[in-house]
């Protein structure tokens, strides 16, 4: 039994540490209840400001999103890698904003907390929006707060509506604070559930066509053995640098990524990369022409026009929901909507196959 020098509380065990000291899951409950919310209500019609309407499927799933949650109801959103997981939750989000309800927007990588956020304060230029994440917590209210499912430990029945963004990337060790934070309903969105999720969530709303209505890009298999494998990434490479296209190179780990980042003298990016946002910044920007990287890159980044290779694909590492995730960087825009996947790999794995199957069957499937 653990007894909380803070405030006193016994706990089965401590959750972290403030000021060297062990805290429990009584001292988050009261430092949530500091923040403050304002008064939203008595404010004009609020309505995204986008240029674009939505694809008749994609009106079909917010319609059915918006069915759920204003029944305060939680829903799992099933939809593809470029299907605009974003756009179909606007009309939910605009139910809970006109009646003066707070909205939290939980993501759990830090860059695309930011991309998000000054996305939403694009499309709705009017609204009270804050980012809050690790180094940025100086504002910490808001009608919309985009947040890393980190700091989600900050607020107690808070939100109106909570949408939880690449859900199955969110950390099963944070789920008492995801409820905990939300009062009514939940939207979790992800390109790939499992099956224990599917199952843990009744209501479900799957979309398998990205929003330019064009197939999702099939990988190729390319084998290659251990003596070849470096030769044949740079014969690959060669070929999308004569078409002058940008290139993702994964690599199962970061011993591999420093070896051939030194070989070919390439820019790597992992977790522990320093300079790590500046170089992907600059590959968005079209100043570098191939990145290798880890998995860090898998999740949500769009980047137009852009090529992957999966450097031995056949790690364990890269596993189904690894492969399509990869899979669904390529082709994500209306301008290049199609694209190559190689997978670079000494043998066919379960993976391999699986990932292949799952991406033609969405090609196959009209919802």
């Amino acid at each position: 039994m653990f007894v909380c020098k803070n405030c006193n509380n016994k706990e089965k065990r401590y959750i972290g540490y403030l000021h060297h000291q062990p805290y429990c899951r009584k001292c988050i409950l009261l430092k949530s209840q500091e923040i403050t919310k304002e008064n939203y209500s008595n404010q004009p019609l609020i309505k995204a400001q986008i240029d674009y309407p939505l694809t008749a499927t994609q009106q079909k799933a917010a319609k059915e999103i918006y069915f759920f949650v204003s029944h305060q109801q939680s829903v799992l959103v099933h939809a593809v890698c470029g299907a605009g997981k974003t756009e179909l939750v606007y009309p939910s989000i605009e139910y809970f904003l006109n009646q003066g309800k707070i909205i939290g927007f939980t993501i759990p990588r830090k860059d695309v907390v930011i991309e998000i956020y000054h996305r939403l304060k694009k499309d709705y230029p009017s609204v009270d929006i804050a980012a809050v994440y690790g180094g940025h917590t100086q504002k910490l209210s808001g009608q919309i707060i985009v947040l890393t499912t980190y700091q989600l430990y900050r607020y107690h029945q808070y939100f109106d509506l909570l949408i939880l963004d690449e859900a199955d990337a969110f950390p099963y060790y944070s789920e008492y604070f995801l409820k905990r934070s939300c009062k009514n309903s939940i939207i979790y969105l992800s390109a790939t559930f499992n099956q224990k999720f599917l199952r843990k969530i009744p209501n479900h709303v799957e979309v398998n066509r990205r929003f330019h209505n064009y197939d999702l890009p099939i990988p190729t298999i390319q084998k290659v053995f251990f003596f070849n494998k470096v030769k044949k990434l740079k014969e690959c490479l060669h070929q999308f640098y004569l078409k002058k296209q940008r290139v993702f190179v994964f690599v199962p780990t970061i011993e591999i990524g420093n070896h051939l980042a030194k070989v070919l003298h390439l820019s790597f990016v992992a977790s522990n990369t320093a300079n790590k946002y500046r170089v992907i910044q600059e590959f968005k920007e079209n100043k570098r022409k191939i990145i290798v990287t880890t998995t860090i890159l898998e999740r949500g980044i769009t980047i137009d026009d852009v090529q992957v290779i999966v450097y031995e694909a056949q790690h364990p590492l890269f596993d189904l929901k690894t492969l399509i995730q990869i899979s669904g960087r390529v082709g994500r825009k209306k301008a290049h909507p199609t694209g190559k996947i190689i997978f670079l790999c000494s043998k066919k794995t379960q993976a391999i196959q699986e990932c292949i199957h799952q991406l033609k069957l969405k090609n196959n499937t009209t919802v």
